[in-house]
């Protein structure tokens, strides 16, 4: 598989997931990952790009215990689904070092789809929301699509 061609059809693909989850009234943030070799290879999001930056580019928030259990769960097999629901990865952490940024950008409940692309290489499509919205109200709407939603990186 040409990495090339994948990050290519990743950003192709990622393009039209946001479109999609954009238009949903639930949602306030939607980012992708493709990580190869347990580093990030490529990302989209639709907004906030001086946070991406902070997030993923500067390591600030390397420490996170959010984006720890992120990294790890996406060195995954070809194949391989995971599931990330933030809230209860976050649940011992009393003190999220990223939750005011969360917060300032209206982003309290999040929840990640992982899909391992190859053995070396995987993604991971980001979704949250706002105050407005409790936890299992977003957990209602969102996890019955997690198949859905992945279907759009099939052909990577």
């Amino acid at each position: 598989m040409d990495p090339k061609e994948v990050k290519l059809n990743f950003h192709r693909c990622s393009t039209e997931v946001i479109n999609f989850l954009n238009k949903m009234e639930k949602t306030t943030y939607i980012s992708t990952l493709l990580v190869q070799n347990n580093a990030i290879a490529a990302h989209q999001s639709n907004g906030y790009a001086e946070w991406d930056n902070k997030f993923y580019y500067e390591g600030k928030y390397k420490d996170s215990l959010l984006i720890k259990i992120g990294i790890e769960l996406t060195k995954i097999k070809k194949g391989d689904v995971s599931t990330v629901v933030w809230d209860d990865a976050l649940r011992n952490e009393k003190i999220n070092v990223i939750d005011e940024q969360r917060r300032a950008h209206n982003i309290y409940h999040g929840i990640s789809f992982i899909y391992g692309v190859e053995n070396d290489m995987s993604m991971a499509l980001n979704i949250c929301t706002g105050a407005e919205t409790s936890q299992k109200e977003f957990e209602n709407l969102i996890l019955p699509m997690r198949f859905a939603l992945l279907n759009y990186f099939k052909d990577l």
